[in-house]
């Protein structure tokens, strides 16, 4: 008979260097997600190509000149700063974790916070796609600017899970003032 390794089988040890390894591939998101927005902006071939079509605008005329990159830029400022809020978050709970604090306070607000900024991607992300969208035409001629509108599944599901979030991350704030009362009495 096979045992299944269920959370607590795995050892504190274990988790810290999984803690430790996720802090570093939190850091590596950021750069990332930094360094690939100025890089897709900037190439004309991939605003064309890669998202043009993540905007509704696959087969579309879009007219890519230097003003619509730095227009795209700012507009993709907000949810790369949310984006690197949120890994900012994650990477200060794993750093939490690596050295041992699991049921805090603090844990709780963050893994809250992280839930926040998904729901605020899930219902934002349409309107900023919408704006990317208009952006890209603009250059366009009369009669052939387009504004694509679209909510996909997608949007729905970081709501959701960012809800979930939310909802865990007060359960961490009750765990956290259980486990502050129960070390009181020790």
């Amino acid at each position: 008979m096979t045992h299944a390794v269920v959370p607590s089988d795995i050892s504190e040890a274990h988790q810290s260097r999984l803690a430790r390894f996720m802090t570093q591939v939190t850091l590596a998101g950021i750069v990332f997600a930094v360094a690939g927005t100025l890089w897709v902006w900037t190439d004309r071939a991939l605003v064309e190509t890669l998202l043009a079509p993540q905007f509704g605008l696959a087969g579309r005329a879009v007219s890519v000149t230097p003003m619509v990159q730095l227009a795209g830029l700012a507009l993709s400022a907000p949810p790369l700063a949310l984006l690197i809020y949120m890994l900012l978050q994650a990477r200060a709970v794993f750093r939490g974790f690596a050295v041992g604090m699991r049921f805090t306070d603090l844990v709780a607000t963050r893994v809250s916070r992280i839930g926040l900024i998904l729901v605020a991607k899930g219902l934002l992300a349409p309107l900023w796609r919408a704006a990317a969208g208009v952006v890209l035409t603009l250059g366009n001629p009369p009669g052939q600017k387009i504004l694509v509108i679209a909510i996909s599944s997608d949007d729905v599901l970081w709501a959701i899970v960012g809800a979930l979030l939310v909802a865990i991350g007060w359960t961490l704030r009750e765990a956290a003032r259980i486990a502050e009362e129960h070390a009181s009495f020790v």
